[in-house]
């Protein structure tokens, strides 16, 4: 019986999620915008990441409104950030940005953004776990794009060391780029 009362009231949640606005519930506040409207544009280069339901996904800001990705399918694809968090599993569309600390500034690296546009329209053989979005990411930083960077927080670690700052020193920011 009790398995029974969680698979509807699953059904129920699952429901109302999907026809909700997609509105950031998973992360706190962060200290940049305590009116949580953070609407400025991240950096070219910069790791970009959504939540998906129970994971993440990332991709790389090239600029002018434009993320590169990889698919699920292996498709190295151009979206615009509504694309880029228009998933099946997306539970929200906010996107996160990597912001100084300090200078509360976006950060970014130019040739990060460079290796991203050079693999645009490519295929890879995806597999969630082998070979994903965030090895994608990662070899956009690194040009080795045959790493073992299978999960976001090991592409929070590449980008820190890839722009040359420690990871404390990033906050990851919710991006509303829907209210620009």
């Amino acid at each position: 019986m009790k398995s029974l009362s969680n698979k509807i009231l699953r059904s129920v949640v699952t429901t109302v999620l999907a026809t909700s606005e997609k509105v950031s519930r998973h992360r706190p506040l962060s200290p940049l915008n305590g009116s949580n409207n953070f609407t400025i544009e991240p950096a070219i280069g910069s790791l970009v990441y959504c939540q998906l339901s129970t994971a993440e996904h990332s991709g790389i800001y090239i600029g002018e409104g434009k993320i590169i990705e990889l698919t699920g399918k292996g498709y190295v694809n151009l979206v615009t950030p509504k694309g880029f968090t228009n998933n099946l599993f997306s539970t929200d569309k906010d996107i996160f940005i990597p912001v100084n600390r300090q200078t509360r500034k976006p950060m970014g690296n130019i040739s990060t953004a460079t290796r991203a546009k050079l693999n645009t329209w490519r295929k890879r053989d995806y597999n969630v776990l082998k070979d994903n979005c965030h090895q994608f990411s990662v070899g956009c930083m690194t040009d080795n794009f045959e790493n073992d960077c299978n999960y976001l927080v090991n592409a929070k670690q590449e980008y820190a060391k890839n722009i040359g700052i420690a990871q404390s020193e990033i906050i990851w920011t919710r991006w509303k780029w829907y209210l620009s």
